[in-house]
């Protein structure tokens, strides 16, 4: 009767699940392997050119083939850099969570599609919170945040083909309310004294 009880208010309200929905975008911070991936990609970017110059100037003996030069590391540039430029999408839709990772906003690729009712916990990654998170009989860890440093994320567990896993995301104050609309009972938002 309770559960009924919420869908009750919500539609004196006029709220439906097309009212009730999130998209929302976070780039993630250059830091750790991720800076790393980015340095290298310059410098081969830089290794590129020189080489181009060197096989110009001294294997063929065709100057004029550096005018080419721009073009050719626009054209490696656009095709390469995107795996470098990684922003991570999150949309609550129907009561569902769809994180998705996008490449230079570009190319795609789901990290994860979940119904809200399905988890377990979410709560934020910090205090005594942050012990679930981390234990050891999770079998899948997935980052869809910024920065694991960043204080306002949280992390969502839940289980798909018989494996516990658990996801890092940042939550804004409309996606807190919407998945506690969603599922009440496992929403944590701040730590107990």
């Amino acid at each position: 009767m309770v559960g009924l009880e919420k869908y009750r208010k919500a539609a004196e309200t006029g709220e439906n699940e097309f009212s009730n929905f999130v998209n929302y975008a976070v780039k993630k911070k250059p830091e750790g392997k991720y800076k790393l991936h980015r340095i290298l990609m310059i410098f081969g970017y830089i290794a590129f050119g020189l080489l181009y110059v060197t096989v110009c100037l001294v294997f063929t003996k065709l100057p004029m083939l550096i005018a080419v030069l721009p073009l050719l590391t626009w054209i490696l540039v656009y095709f390469t850099w995107l795996w470098v430029n990684i922003e991570y999408e999150y949309m609550i839709i129907g009561g569902n969570l769809r994180m998705l990772e996008v490449y230079g906003s570009r190319y795609y690729r789901e990290l994860c599609n979940v119904k809200i009712s399905s988890f377990e916990r979410i709560a934020p990654y910090s205090g005594e919170y942050a012990d679930l998170a981390d234990s050891a009989d999770i079998a899948q860890r997935i980052d869809a945040s910024s920065s694991l440093t960043n204080p306002d994320i949280y992390y969502g567990i839940y289980t798909e083909s018989g494996e516990r896993r658990v996801i890092f995301f940042e939550v804004a104050e409309k996606t807190l309310k919407l998945l506690k609309y969603y599922n009440p009972d496992v929403v944590m938002t701040k730590t107990r004294r």
